[in-house]
């Protein structure tokens, strides 16, 4: 199984960025990946003046070790696009845009099977 980055758009309100972090990482695994959200994992762990710099540092780390990058947002076309290039020249060529309004009835679904998802994981650890 492929291991992947979730990558989201930050807004400041913690409860939602939170939210939306752990919907993209199960529609991840519902894609039948294994998702790493360095917001989910690195996020407020270090609360000294340094810790934005170390969580950073993390997430790059990270981002090397995956075999590829999502990156989720619900832009327009031309902030779209410019979100996709910061990401490319951020991470390479293994940056996959998400737009949330396209996918939205895939993340509803998400939320709503995890027997099948239990099901599909069991059923790609045999191959």
């Amino acid at each position: 199984m492929k291991l992947v980055m979730v990558v989201t758009k930050l807004t400041g309100n913690e409860e939602n960025d939170r939210a939306r972090a752990q919907e993209y990482c199960r529609y991840a695994a519902h894609k039948g990946v294994i998702p790493v959200s360095a917001y989910l994992n690195f996020h407020g762990m270090f609360l000294d003046e340094l810790g934005g710099a170390v969580e950073h540092v993390l997430a790059a780390r990270l981002a090397k070790r995956v075999d590829e990058i999502w990156v989720f947002g619900n832009e327009t076309d031309e902030k779209k696009q410019r979100r996709m290039e910061d990401a490319c020249r951020e991470y390479g060529g293994r940056a996959k845009y998400f737009d949330a309004r396209e996918i939205g009835e895939d993340l509803l679904l998400c939320t709503m099977f995890s027997e099948e998802l239990i099901e599909k994981l069991e059923e790609m650890e045999e191959f």
